[in-house]
């Protein structure tokens, strides 16, 4: 019980200290906002053509769903969501090492071995940071650890009991982001493995299968919906592969959490290992870990990383410890030698960023957070300069090309919006009636203060048409704004509001913007 209450309190002082919005986290409460209007999940009203720039569905409908039923809006239930999910997730790590085998010699250590997996998970800045921002990450990192709960179960616990767990957590991934669908792959193989295991299945086995049939209807829906397979997302962020840029987040991120000591418990077990002659790896762990790898891959070395700091490495934090116990545990003879390297772990999982947040914490301005970069190998010893000089020279390069965008950064930018923007209560003044149109480049909390005006988005997350313009916006790269709309596009829905100071002018046009005159600005070119 003390533990328990520790990492609660814990936890939530976290979470109140890294408590942001992201501005992006207004474009999925926009789409809520519209479902609420009746419109459905689209970008701007009819008849616009609807567009997926949201990216998370099951998110959108979890705060839409809330909004409905309480009357909380996005803005002030998404956090306490977020922090919600983040429990269940702390509370599935427990389950998870709980569950996991260790040596007798190591068994009546094992809630000294917990207490450390949670010290180092509840004392990582992106495991805090993530816990809210308005994004759907909480949900997806929830997913990931239920679905390797499942998918490492032992032998003995697969029955039916397990696949409904297993399905109802690939469900849940699929559901929540795009990349969820590797996931809903793997559990197909892992299906098929357990059936084949098993000699068939039983009626009760294919009722446990059920909760996967929610993936091809949404796959379909979305076809339907929006013409597509993938969300319009997809197309405005991906241009080409970066692993240029992927190389360098990664490596990022592996010395600023020293996940190097890690490393090296994973590199003496292979070797212990190979030395006796053997690398057993059962098929189910062996497709878990797969999945794994594939999704760090893919994020590494297709996409290049990820705009919102390390948020797509954050479901492996709490796993990373917990595994660090597993190798430890097979590595040392001596219960004091696997506590030490854990320790050791977590110790090198503090400095890096630690420091960066104190030397980052207190910025407030845009001026001095916008692109800029915050060197911190001089708060370091001499001999420890050389790696954490390196690290400086990796945040710079990513920072030109807005990739690892520290929470802080997007903190600020979200707080400098509200400030500058009407409030929402303000913009609801604007009918639609009054085909109120205006374009600009970070559309979030604009989308949001202006519910029923159409928000022309010039980076392509929540436009059709300029996620398919080739035209590059910036050289170098930024990611997630390298869309630019073709030459007239914007021009063409003749914009006539436009936000100076916080205060909104609306002009009246000599001519109605009509509904045959949207769709053809928006009609491919022949």
């Amino acid at each position: 019980m003390p533990l328990v209450l520790g990492v609660g309190l814990a936890t939530w002082l976290g979470w109140r200290e890294f408590w942001f919005l992201t501005d992006d986290a207004f474009i999925a409460f926009r789409y809520a906002s519209n479902a609420l209007l009746g419109y459905g999940l689209v970008w701007n009203p009819p008849p616009f053509a609807a567009v997926e720039g949201y990216t998370s569905f099951l998110w959108v409908r979890l705060l839409e769903w809330v909004w409905r039923l309480t009357g909380v809006a996005p803005p002030r239930s998404a956090n306490w969501i977020s922090l919600t999910l983040g429990f269940v997730t702390l509370w599935w790590v427990a389950r998870l090492f709980m569950r996991m085998a260790l040596p007798p010699a190591l068994e009546r250590h094992r809630p000294t071995l917990l207490a450390l997996v949670m010290l180092g998970t509840v004392s990582n800045p992106t495991f805090l940071a993530w816990l809210s921002s308005g994004l759907e990450t909480a949900l997806f990192n929830l997913g990931v650890t239920w679905w390797l709960v499942a998918a490492l179960a032992p032998a003995a616990d697969r029955g039916t009991r397990w696949l409904v767990s297993l399905s109802c957590a690939s469900a849940v991934l699929a559901l929540t982001r795009p990349d969820g669908l590797l996931f809903a792959a793997a559990w197909g193989v892992l299906v098929l493995l357990h059936l084949r295991e098993r000699g068939g299945a039983d009626a009760a086995a294919r009722l446990a299968l059920a909760p996967m049939l929610a993936v091809p209807v949404h796959l379909v829906w979305r076809r339907v919906r929006y013409g597509l397979w993938l969300p319009n997302t997809y197309y405005a962020k991906h241009v080409e592969p970066w692993a240029e840029s992927g190389v360098r987040y990664l490596a990022s991120f592996l010395l600023e959490y020293g996940v190097w000591v890690w490393g090296l418990l994973m590199l003496a077990w292979v070797v212990k290992r190979l030395r006796a002659g053997a690398l057993p790896i059962r098929p189910f762990a062996l497709l878990a870990i797969g999945t794994a790898v594939a999704h760090v891959a893919y994020y590494t070395l297709v996409i290049g990383g990820d705009h919102f700091e390390y948020r797509v490495y954050s479901p492996w934090i709490p796993l990373l410890f917990v595994s660090a116990v597993w190798l430890g545990a097979r590595v040392f003879a001596r219960p004091v030698s696997v506590v030490a390297a854990v320790v050791a772990f977590i110790l090198a999982s503090w400095p890096i960023p630690w420091v960066h947040w104190f030397e980052t914490r207190e910025l407030s301005t845009r001026g001095q957070t916008l692109r800029r970069v915050h060197p911190i190998a001089e708060r370091f010893p001499a001999a420890l300069r050389p790696p954490v000089q390196a690290w400086d020279d990796w945040q710079a390069w990513l920072a030109r090309r807005r990739v690892c965008v520290r929470h802080q950064e997007h903190k600020v930018f979200a707080e400098h919006q509200l400030r500058e923007l009407p409030t929402r209560a303000e913009g609801s003044a604007i009918s639609w009636d009054e085909r109120a149109v205006i374009a600009r480049g970070s559309v979030g909390i604009v989308s949001w203060v202006l519910p029923h005006v159409a928000v022309i988005d010039e980076f392509g997350l929540n436009d059709r048409v300029v996620a398919r313009n080739p035209s590059p916006r910036y050289d170098p790269r930024r990611m997630g704004h390298d869309r630019m709309p073709p030459p007239g596009y914007v021009e063409c829905f003749r914009p006539n509001l436009s936000i100076e100071d916080g205060s909104m002018r609306l002009e009246s046009r000599a001519r109605p913007l009509l509904d045959d005159e949207i769709r053809a600005c928006e009609a491919p070119p022949s």
